[in-house]
């Protein structure tokens, strides 16, 4: 079995086994090492770099780097003041066809429909699955948080948006128009693969005629390596750790709410790491402004992005994780919180309900609601048995869900499904 994995954005493993270090990435290359190790499936790799590299193979993986395309300072100026509305189909095919007739794969397998190198589905023959990620038209539509619009970036008077435009208000516009696309993509698909009931329900809705698949994320290694190993210790402070993207709608506005709320009428004695943004984020700068807060007022500490190693200690040493976003699929922090056991708290959105079953294996509550949210805190750090019981569930539905042999089993079958169906599908329309 021949795999062709097509990726954006990520770091792959090579030769000399270097992983993506970002804060809530790498279960791409965790994936990758997994079928590696087993040497049943041969796979292909193509991605998008800036840099001058060459076709190149390392044990069972052959890697296809495809060069990404620069804009010119005028083109992305015109980008910028409404080319985001251009849909370039043909970006990417041709190369993508080079890789193909070269690898001859059974199958693809595309990571996420907001892939550059997604404008090959329908381009090809070769049977095609992609595997959920991000989804745009969700995500357009929580964009914003509540009080927050296109205009909240406007004042004070700044370059990035009254001149340049490439700040958050074209980053919203790009998003509605790449939401466009992305429905476009979904009455193309055939086959599709996800781990959410959410993402299932959306594959159900715009793509009803594609076979769906489901397939659960390999971890990073440290998250199996301390899995379960997380204990309630008594103290003075409560640690809340949260891990985020330096994004509008990942909920940052929600935790100075929240831990102002516990300020103000609460006497706990608490401190806020918040991981993948540093203190000098224009996101926190922006939010603090908006809301007239200040995170240093409020016990909140911006660790920005750590690696695996220094992440799992965090959490190891925090005494909950809160996950403040306003839309997610399957957020890998959760699931890496969760094997460790840690106590979760998170937001009733997107696929989130399939990783924390409300009052069995943690907490939910509405996006938006640090009300809400304030009071579980409280309620831990005062009364944290029935928390605690939640984790200890929270971490046994973690470790299987995560399990790798079932994980590979399950990839192998799809594979599997997906080659054989496609190329009988392939043979019965050419006749």
């Amino acid at each position: 079995m021949k795999a062709l994995w097509l990726t954006s954005g990520y770091k792959l493993l090579k030769q000399n086994g270097r992983t993506d270090t970002y804060n809530g990435g790498g279960w791409v290359s965790s994936l990758q090492r997994l079928l590696e190790a087993d040497g049943n499936i041969e796979l292909g790799i193509a991605y998008i770099t800036n840099n001058e590299e060459k076709i190149e193979r390392f044990g069972n993986t052959t890697y296809y780097p495809i060069k990404g395309k620069k804009l010119s300072r005028l083109q992305k100026i015109g980008k910028y003041y409404g080319g985001y509305k251009k849909h370039e189909d043909s970006d990417y095919v041709m190369e993508l066809q080079v890789v193909i007739n070269n690898f001859k794969p059974d199958v693809i397998h595309l990571f996420g429909l907001e892939n550059s190198l997604a404008t090959i589905i329908g381009n090809t023959s070769v049977p095609l699955v992609v595997h959920f990620q991000g989804l745009l038209g969700p995500i357009d539509n929580a964009f914003f948080p509540q009080a927050i619009n296109k205009w909240s970036f406007l004042f004070p008077i700044t370059k990035r948006e009254w001149l340049a435009r490439n700040g958050y208000i074209f980053a919203k516009n790009s998003m509605h128009e790449r939401s466009k696309r992305e429905v476009e993509l979904f009455s193309k698909l055939k086959y599709c693969m996800g781990r959410t009931q959410w993402d299932c329900q959306l594959a159900t809705l715009l793509a009803s005629t594609a076979r769906y698949y489901h397939v659960d994320e390999v971890l990073r290694e440290s998250f199996y390596v301390h899995k379960g190993e997380w204990e309630y210790k008594p103290s003075e402070t409560l640690v809340i750790s949260s891990t985020l993207s330096d994004t509008i709608y990942k909920g940052l506005d929600f935790i100075l709410k929240t831990a102002s709320l516990l300020k103000q009428h609460t006497d706990i004695k608490f401190e806020w790491n918040v991981v993948g943004i540093g203190e000098d984020a224009m996101l926190v700068r922006f939010f603090e402004r908006a809301l007239h807060l200040k995170s240093a007022n409020l016990n909140i500490n911006y660790l920005g992005v750590l690696d695996e190693t220094a992440l799992c200690n965090v959490l190891l040493n925090s005494s909950v994780y809160v996950h403040p976003s306003y839309i997610d699929n399957s957020p890998n922090s959760v699931c890496e919180a969760q094997m460790l056991g840690l106590p979760l708290m998170g937001t009733y959105v997107g696929g989130v309900p399939t990783l924390i079953d409300n009052g069995r294996t943690g907490i939910l509550v509405p996006s938006n609601a640090p009300y809400e949210l304030a009071w579980h805190i409280m309620q831990i750090a005062t009364e944290p048995q029935p928390y605690l019981r939640m984790a200890k569930e929270g971490c046994k539905c973690a470790i299987a869900r995560h399990d790798k042999k079932k994980i590979l089993q399950d990839l192998r079958e799809t594979y599997q499904d997906v080659a054989h169906v496609g190329t009988k599908l392939l043979k019965e329309n050419t006749k």
